[in-house]
């Protein structure tokens, strides 16, 4: 059997680790896949990977781990990686002007910078890597299963559906030298949006996230520079929000990063999707689960992820600005289960390492639900 995965930014990346870690140690005994197998198709040139440092999950820090098990340490690894303990929300709600989402005493994640994630993979050995324009998988690639992982750029639209969030343009900068006491993401609420700040080895990334429609690019990069005290922007981008009608295309093929979907980077959950697309996929292919149902697991996955992101834009935050009346004034509708979740006495018991029954909603269960009411003091009335 053959894997291929078709492009090596974040999520091809994600997917090739995945398959590396779980192939070399599940006990599946009826098919054959050794790592050599799994090939990788890229280029660099013609796809270049977006130069600004990355926030992940606890989970996936297990996942890069694997590249290198000798020598991937703190003091020492291939991605540049720091500490990342948590988020710290700066100006969000009415409340509080500031509180801390921590993943936890016993628990750390990473910020990495994406083009060494990328560079780390391509050269560890692991995967057969190809430098190859791939324009139609299906035609030009012989494997039992795809992964595409192309980017945005490269998607038919009328296959897709858009996800509701206020948000659709974003400022750059990378700013040269490191904080070391910054071991978290902050995330800064502006006028005009949100401000991520991730810390690197050697510098810090900023990203200034606002709505061109109600925000001009050069209002935008105004406030950005004198709020940060940055001296120019590095790049900018337009991106939408959206989510793929379905996985699987074609007979074989599999869509996973930005070819899946996209949503704005509030609580880092793009690498988490791309590693819950492998896990379902991997059900569907190794296990007895339907596609129907891994197809249905991913979107609903997706869905509440969009859910648990706007339910953070429903206070407002400190600014009363139009930016701020249009987020709150965007439909939110949460299911039963998110209902379910923040009305349970328990709730702040409900955390993964504990044991006790946990319903999970996105990446979030019961105590990440209630850290954010507290501090919103919030009620699904409002």
């Amino acid at each position: 059997m053959k894997l291929a995965i078709v492009g090596s930014g974040n999520a091809g990346c994600i997917t090739a680790l995945h398959y590396h870690r779980f192939l070399d140690t599940s006990s599946v005994t009826d098919m054959i896949f050794p790592r050599n197998e799994i090939v990788i198709y890229h280029s660099p040139e013609k796809h270049p990977i977006e130069r600004v440092g990355q926030g992940t999950v606890p989970s996936l820090c297990e996942l890069i781990e694997t590249l290198d098990h000798d020598n991937f340490t703190w003091y020492n690894n291939h991605i540049d990686a720091t500490f990342k303990s948590g988020v710290l929300y700066e100006g969000w709600g009415k409340l509080n002007d500031r509180f801390f989402h921590p993943f936890g005493l016993y628990q750390m994640s990473m910020h990495f910078v994406p083009q060494k994630l990328s560079n780390a993979v391509i050269e560890s050995g692991h995967f057969t890597v190809i430098e190859k324009t791939i324009t139609d998988p299906e035609k030009e690639i012989d494997a039992d299963i795809i992964f595409d992982c192309r980017g945005r750029h490269n998607r038919d639209k009328s296959n897709y559906e858009t996800l509701i969030n206020p948000l659709n343009s974003v400022l750059l900068c990378e700013k040269e030298g490191r904080d070391p006491d910054l071991i978290y993401t902050r995330t800064v609420a502006t006028p005009n949006g949100w401000t991520f700040v991730i810390p690197n080895k050697d510098s810090v990334s900023y990203g200034y996230l606002y709505n061109d429609t109600i925000t001009s690019k050069e209002d935008a990069t105004e406030d950005f520079l004198e709020r940060f005290n940055l001296p120019e922007i590095d790049g900018d981008l337009k991106f939408e929000n959206y989510m793929a009608k379905s996985m699987f295309v074609g007979e074989r093929t599999v869509l996973n990063g930005n070819m899946f979907g996209f949503i704005e980077p509030l609580e880092a959950t793009s690498l988490a999707v791309y590693e819950y697309i492998c896990r379902q996929v991997w059900d569907c292919v190794f296990g007895n689960q339907s596609p129907e149902v891994s197809d249905n697991n991913v979107r609903r996955y997706m869905k509440e992820t969009e859910t648990f992101i706007l339910w953070n834009y429903q206070y407002g935050s400190k600014y009363d600005t139009p930016f701020w009346e249009y987020a709150k004034s965007l439909p939110f509708e949460p299911d039963d289960v998110f209902k379910n979740i923040l009305n349970d006495p328990n709730i702040s018991r409900q955390r993964l390492s504990q044991g006790l029954p946990t319903q999970r909603y996105g990446q979030w269960v019961g105590w990440n639900f209630d850290i954010f009411k507290r501090n919103y003091e919030t009620s699904l009335s409002k």
